[in-house]
């Protein structure tokens, strides 16, 4: 029994050796090294480019992610209620501000939705005021949020 800890134990230092030297996982795991094993992966070549492109596939063309603010206005972990909620308040927000950009973010167990794209907390605190105003009801909820960014890229 020890020796299968060690096996794995060692397969995984060799695995995190050869994440720091490859691009991601999957080059690490297609690589070929000294040991007589072969990995072979079979999957959909789209759960690949999910992956590796996961911190910029909401990136637009001639987009730019950067430190920023946005305002919250929705949170729940219900596990009954709370997706539906958030696509709600997505849909009420987007009729009452189609110009501002809206994220329904799922973080196990939560759903949130937070609005807008702000360079200042000066500007979030504007529409914090204006979503106040138009949906008193969600008061307690709306807060703003430090996060990264869309802002349109500086050429």
């Amino acid at each position: 029994m020890e020796s299968k800890h060690l096996t794995i134990t060692v397969f995984f230092m060799i695995l995190c050796a050869n994440l720091f030297a490859q691009k991601n996982i999957f080059d690490a795991l297609n690589a070929n090294d000294s040991t007589s094993g072969t990995v072979v992966i079979v999957q959909d070549k789209r759960l690949e480019e999910m992956v590796i492109r996961k911190d910029v596939a909401s990136v637009k063309e001639g987009m730019q992610t950067v430190p920023g603010y946005r305002v919250q206005v929705f949170s729940s972990n219900n596990l009954e209620t709370a997706k539906t909620d958030a696509y709600n308040i997505e849909g009420q927000i987007k009729e009452a501000f189609p110009q501002q950009s809206i994220y329904v973010i799922y973080t196990s167990p939560s759903w949130k939705v937070r609005v807008g794209d702000f360079a200042t907390q000066a500007d979030a605190q504007s529409f914090q005021t204006e979503l106040i105003k138009a949906f008193p009801s969600m008061r307690s909820e709306i807060y703003i949020v430090k996060e990264q960014i869309l802002l349109p890229a500086k050429k």
